[in-house]
């Protein structure tokens, strides 16, 4: 079998993992955008901080596939439906799976939060709930194994030969918002290995599996996606000395789980049809969130500056209409629920 027969399957999980980055980022909004404004403010900003590192994740994932000689893909059969099951294959359960909607900001929610970031080797009860499939029991496990990929290949073959993609197609801090940590141009296993560890640390805080590492919890924009959202379940930050293992005991976080529109969950545009300022709205919202799904692809496929664009003009229109949607009740709703955008290809608007 030849290098590029070898590298098919790096390629494949490579793209994997852009999917799967990509698939945390509308279940986080959707908590963030049904937030009262006014309310819940530290949950509010950790759960933004998390975005904006995930959206760095992406783009890592997205550089080390163009890194390889691949094409990133982001296109209608490329993007999660709602809800999705994230279905983990590992050594300590033979599945470990469960839902992601999009839904409200709630303790529930914030526990499946905690299921998506959990560190390696921590167990945690099994959750029964489109499929995303992940090669190992956590994502850091599954970014492991990546890295032990592409370390075979490039003591096989040597890394000049594994690593041809053009680095133009890559995208730069250049064409990156400030915020969130800095983009690595992928040259060599070690900027490679670079660029998924910042991953797994930003995630569940370590690159070693079994232990998470002694990190500080001086600040909140340093402590890992799993630990963010524990602060948010306990109602409580960390404290520079607590162990990971143990609940924060940190300063107090003021929760109000009812200081929410009551959003229906996995809201569908099939839901907002028969109405049409919510169809609207929902349609626009979908355009756009297209239209920029489709500018982050141009970015990653030689036009690194698609990508800027998208960040800079997409995301900032997404959010109004977001909270337009999330503030109007559905007429008839029996159960008094509001509107949601449903993060689904539409480009007919």
């Amino acid at each position: 079998m030849n290098l590029q027969d070898q590298l098919l399957p790096v390629k494949e999980k490579l793209q994997k993992a852009i999917e799967l980055e990509l698939a945390t980022i509308p279940p986080y909004l959707t908590a963030l955008f049904s937030i009262r404004p006014g309310t819940n403010a530290m949950a509010a900003s950790i759960i933004r901080s998390v975005v904006m590192e995930e959206m760095l994740h992406l783009l890592l994932a997205g550089n080390l596939l163009s890194a390889v000689g691949g094409s990133v893909k982001l296109g209608k059969n490329n993007i999660p439906v709602y809800p999705v099951q994230m279905e983990f294959q590992g050594k300590q359960f033979k599945n470990r799976q469960f839902d992601i909607h999009l839904a409200a900001f709630s303790e529930d929610t914030i526990s499946v939060f905690l299921q998506i970031e959990l560190p390696d080797g921590w167990g945690v009860p099994q959750l029964e709930f489109d499929k995303i499939t992940v090669p190992g029991f956590t994502i850091g496990e599954f970014y492991r194994g990546i890295k032990d990929d592409l370390a075979h290949l490039c003591n096989t073959y040597g890394e000049q030969n594994v690593f041809t993609g053009k680095k133009e197609h890559q995208v730069s801090e250049e064409y990156f918002w400030r915020g969130g940590g800095t983009p690595i141009i992928i040259a060599n296993l070690a900027t490679a290995a670079a660029a998924i560890d910042l991953i797994i640390e930003q995630g569940e805080g370590t690159t070693e599996p079994i232990a998470v590492k002694a990190f500080s919890f001086a600040a909140t924009d340093e402590v890992p996606h799993y630990f963010r959202f524990n602060e948010i379940y306990h109602g409580r930050l960390y404290s520079q000395q607590d162990d990971p293992h143990l609940p924060p005991t940190g300063a107090v976080i003021d929760i109000d789980y009812q200081a929410v529109f009551p959003i229906k969950t996995s809201c569908k545009s099939s839901d907002l049809r028969q109405f049409p300022e919510l169809d609207y709205l929902n349609n626009l919202f979908n355009n756009n969130y297209a239209t920029m799904l489709s500018q982050l692809e141009e970015g990653f496929n030689g036009n690194p500056a698609a990508f800027y664009t998208a960040i800079l003009n997409g995301m900032h229109k997404l959010s109004p209409l977001a909270y337009n949607l999330v503030q109007l009740p559905i007429p008839g709703d029996p159960k008094g629920r509001h509107a949601a955008p449903s993060f689904e290809w539409h480009r007919d608007v």
